[in-house]
């Protein structure tokens, strides 16, 4: 997978929701690069959130 590293600003956060955006409209085969480049989008997207966006406890 190339070009895939940590996501360290907002930019590089809006870049990576850009990128991952179409493959909602259009899901990757599973087991392709596509897919796993999918989850490995999906998971530093979740990672920059967590860490910049938390969600506090009620």
């Amino acid at each position: 997978m190339e070009n895939i590293r940590p996501i360290n600003n907002e930019a590089e956060y809006d870049c990576a929701i850009a990128e991952i955006a179409p493959y909602f409209d259009n899901e990757p085969v599973a087991d392709s690069p596509e897919a796993y480049r999918f989850d490995v989008l999906a998971t530093l997207i979740e990672a920059y959130e967590t860490k910049h966006y938390p969600i506090g406890a009620k």
